[in-house]
């Protein structure tokens, strides 16, 4: 069985691929609850997936990538402090900003993850229209 911070490491490195749909459906359950405090809360991993797909989300985002700045462990807590890249489907860079999450997990799946930025940075991957 892999350790939590296995377990967030490995949905981190995966959420790039089909914009974090493969990620979510391999490491979600049907009551995984996701929050961006401040902007959006899903349950489940059907609520997850349209929230990526949701209408008024950037057209221009290919995927998102996780830096990991810090990682901290607490029993099946793991926080993070990461800088989340926002990139185009030719690779350039939309916008970055950090983020300090919690993921909380239980044997190889993510139960809840809470994520704190600045929701004003969100403004800036919004307005791209390229």
């Amino acid at each position: 069985m892999p350790t939590p911070i296995e377990v967030v490491t490995a949905f981190s490195a995966a959420f790039p691929e089909d914009d974090g749909k493969v990620a979510i459906r391999r490491y979600f359950t049907p009551k995984t609850v996701w929050v961006n405090e401040g902007v959006s809360s899903t349950t489940g991993t059907e609520e997850a997936i349209a929230f990526l797909e949701r209408p008024n989300r950037s057209p221009s985002i290919a995927a998102v990538h996780f830096e990991m700045l810090a990682v901290a462990v607490d029993g099946n807590r793991v926080l993070t402090e990461r800088l989340d890249r926002f990139v185009r489907h030719d690779g350039s860079q939309i916008a970055a900003f950090k983020v300090m999450g919690i993921f909380e997990v239980e044997g190889d799946r993510i139960v809840a993850w809470r994520d704190y930025f600045d929701v004003n940075a969100g403004k800036k991957i919004s307005d791209d229209k390229h």
